[in-house]
């Protein structure tokens, strides 16, 4: 059994291989008798491949792996590693640029002080690297991203010298999906999460020379991975094979079960029976009414964005997105409506990112106007309770700060593009930045800001909930004792307020569709308008099973019609994420 592995994952690097082959050799034989030195050679064109045939042929300890296609640095390393035959599996990038004369306690930290993983580190207080300043501030603000929102303690996640123990390796390799730079971040964050012992040293680094990595260009793929491995960590249950949106399901299941056995189950389904059953047809075909609206809207939006598409595409894709939002927590689903128009029309994920954005702006500017107008107009008859009160005033101020930075961006907007012109010369990372979050804003503006496309958006929204609200009068209407000594007026003003406060609730989302919350919210406003808490409880309860079942049924309808399956658009945000930046992510080295 070979004692240590060595892989030296290679891209494009004749000028190095040789030297780094023997150097590594050299070091190795000082620690240890058992080793080998593994060269993934991964679809080279510059003579890599021949070099490393070479050194194979003559040195029994060099093996060579060579793969014909671009597999990407992580897919290249995980194949090397299952090839490997050591206890101790380490890898080092091929330009040496962390000084050799730490390798013995790279290997010792495995083999002998009984650590699962180790890495250099080019960034503690005690570590020395020089590098040129644009890869030192990209890597700085990379390792701060993740260690706060991955919540791991090392100062440097991807320097090019770790090592691994073989068993505890395994044990996490089938749960790293990257296949290219973000591998290094993934494993090591993986490994604190799960408990395994990882140190981190400081090391003696120099810049090597010429960099494969284009940070302008892996801007996106920064954020996308972070946000994908976020939100696996956060959200396990609701990413993972068969526990798919277990734990948020069961928390909306233990709401409503909650409020049920609080009010009283049997008083409940004896209001079940009381219900009048055209009337729920009724108020289930109003409902139907509010999708091809909604299907306007975001065709008014794309329009307005100069993409032009079906009405029936567009409202099919809401229905497969709205249909995920009922299924994952966190309004997860948006993001497959984005992987339809990427697949099916390939629109621009920044294109679709805005519209989505528009759309759901305008759905809290409608819910947030109609909540102040009917708490304005209940005010005489109720008291607000205060997180009523205080969900409006959020909602509100949410609404002006949004709408005041873009009136900022968009009489601006002139000056920006004349700076942004200046910038585009340098193809550094602040200005690639500047540069996309400057279309994201100006898109925004197209929208949100232009008095025709504001008007025609609000008019669509506010048509999509009036009708969202009437659905819920006639549920409320189904049962014939309530409401009998109050006029209709007041009825219609209570409803406006119960589904306002309900869905800017849902701008909060800790269960899928926010089943629990939406009942509780409108359990809640129906109280303080005199209508009986079981009886409330059971109309928002028909009213939210009205609406998901027509999203669901629309939903798995339009998945038909566009030839796509559930699977497809549940599991595929990742991709989405990825997008663009994929065939970038192949040319990357390292950050």
């Amino acid at each position: 059994m070979t004692s240590v592995s060595v892989v030296l994952p290679a891209y494009n690097e004749a000028a190095n291989i040789e030297k780094a082959v023997f150097v590594t050799a050299e070091t190795l034989s000082k620690i240890t008798d058992l080793f080998e030195i593994i060269i993934a050679e991964d679809g080279s064109t510059d003579g890599t491949d021949k070099i490393a045939s070479r050194l194979s042929e003559q040195y029994a300890y060099v093996v060579h792996l060579h793969s014909n296609m671009r597999q990407g640095r992580g897919k290249a390393l995980n194949r090397a590693f299952k090839a490997a035959s050591g206890e101790v599996l380490c890898y080092i990038d091929v330009d040496l640029a962390t000084d050799m004369k730490y390798l013995e306690k790279l290997v010792r930290a495995v083999s002998t002080d009984g650590y699962d993983f180790a890495t250099g580190s080019r960034m503690m207080p005690e570590s020395d690297a020089k590098r040129p300043f644009k890869r030192e501030f990209a890597s700085r603000g990379y390792n701060f991203l993740v260690r706060l929102f991955l919540h791991s303690k090392l100062y440097d996640h991807q320097c090019g010298f770790k090592a691994f123990r073989r068993e505890a390796l395994f044990e996490l390799l089938d749960e790293i999906e990257n296949e290219h730079w973000f591998w290094d971040t993934e494993i090591l964050v993986r490994a604190q999460h799960k408990g395994y012992r990882v140190i981190e040293f400081p090391v003696y680094w120099r810049h090597g020379g010429s960099s494969k990595v284009n940070l302008a260009k892996d801007v996106k793929g920064m954020g996308s991975e972070i946000f994908r491995l976020w939100r696996e960590l956060s959200f396990p249950l609701v990413v993972s094979g068969k526990g798919k949106v277990f734990l948020t399901a069961a928390l909306a299941i233990l709401i409503l079960a909650f409020v049920a056995t609080f009010l009283g189950a049997s008083d409940i389904l004896e209001n079940v029976k009381q219900a009048s059953f055209g009337t729920l047809v009724l108020a289930s075909l109003v409902y139907c009414i509010s999708w091809p609206i909604r299907g306007v809207r975001f065709q008014q939006i794309l329009k307005r964005l100069g993409n032009q598409y079906g009405l029936g595409f567009l409202t099919g894709s809401i229905f497969i997105s709205q249909s995920a939002n009922v299924i994952l927590p966190a309004r997860i689903g948006d993001l497959s409506r984005m992987y339809i128009l990427k697949k099916s029309k390939d629109l621009a994920l920044t294109t679709s990112f805005s519209s989505l954005t528009v759309e759901r702006v305008f759905d809290i500017v409608a819910i947030t106007s109609i909540a102040i107008l009917a708490s304005s107009g209940a005010a005489s008859r109720f008291e607000l309770a205060p997180w009523m009160d205080y969900l409006i005033k959020l909602s509100g101020i949410a609404v002006v700060l949004f709408f005041s930075i873009l009136f900022i961006v968009s009489f601006r907007e002139g000056h920006t593009k004349n700076i942004l012109k200046m910038e585009k010369s340098q193809s550094g990372l602040s200005g690639k930045i500047k540069d996309f979050a400057s279309t994201f804003l100006h898109q925004l503006s197209v929208v949100a800001v232009r008095p025709s496309a504001f008007l025609a958006v609000t008019t669509s929204s506010l048509l999509i909930w009036g009708v969202d609200i009437f659905t819920c009068f006639l549920v409320l209407k189904s049962f014939p004792t309530v409401g009998v000594s109050t006029s209709t007026t007041y009825m219609i003003s209570l409803i406006f307020l119960a589904v306002a406060l309900g869905n800017i609730a849902k701008i909060f989302p800790i269960t899928p569709g926010a089943i629990g919350t939406y009942e509780v919210a409108l359990t809640a406003v129906f109280g303080l308008g005199g209508i009986k808490p079981e009886i409330g409880f059971t109309v928002a309860v028909l009213d939210h099973i009205i609406k998901n079942s027509i999203t669901l049924i629309g939903g798995g309808l339009a998945l038909s019609e566009l030839g796509l399956r559930w699977g497809e658009v549940l599991c595929t945000d990742k991709d989405i994420l990825k997008g663009e930046s994929k065939v970038t992510q192949d040319n990357v080295k390292r950050t």
